[in-house]
């Protein structure tokens, strides 16, 4: 990707935020006629994009430390394994339903929670149900749900000796979603 130019100070090397290296591996299998299993493995390479993997305590224990520089702060984010399972079944020529788990690492340690308050990406086991009915021959509805079980990390706060706070204490990020998704398809 290209440099954030408006960010070169913001950073690490001078606004480089590239999107990390990932591979994916995955097997699908014909349980039954109706019924296909799915497991796939991802690797997803954090570490290897200075801007999202340089802890945030680069420069110093302070807020203030060095940032766009060569070597600047980051999120301190670590890169992760996830593993995403998955079964769909034809209940009937009209209507399909889904499942799906998927478990990864958490890529954030406590040193890092005060810079990782604008992206608290904690979140490590996600839940899905869906399904898709056919109303016509060239016409379907598609519903999902999504829930990412709460999580949360804690450490001690960068802002401690910044603007004269002795001691700022401890920070906690946590993060859990829900998502409802609807969809109309149609074939011409």
């Amino acid at each position: 990707m290209s440099k954030f130019d408006k960010y070169k100070e913001l950073f690490a090397e001078q606004g480089a935020f590239d999107m990390p290296e990932n591979w994916n591996l995955g097997i699908a299998i014909k349980a039954t006629p109706k019924t296909t299993v799915a497991v796939d493995y991802q690797r997803i390479n954090y570490s290897g994009v200075k801007s999202i993997a340089n802890p945030s305590t680069n420069g110093g224990l302070t807020i203030g430390g060095t940032l766009g520089g060569d070597n600047g702060r980051g999120f301190g984010w670590g890169s992760v394994d996830v593993w995403k399972f998955g079964v769909e079944h034809a209940y009937s020529d009209k209507l399909t339903l889904r499942a799906g788990y998927s478990h990864s690492d958490n890529p954030i340690q406590s040193r890092d929670v005060t810079f990782n308050i604008i992206a608290p990406g904690v979140v490590t086991d996600h839940y899905t149900l869906g399904f898709t009915y056919n109303l016509d021959k060239q016409s379907e509805i598609t519903m999902s749900y999504m829930h990412a079980k709460e999580n949360s990390v804690q450490g001690a706060s960068l802002f401690t000796g910044w603007l004269g706070a002795a001691n700022a204490g401890t920070e906690t990020i946590k993060m859990y979603q829900d998502s409802l998704g609807i969809a109309y398809g149609k074939k011409f």
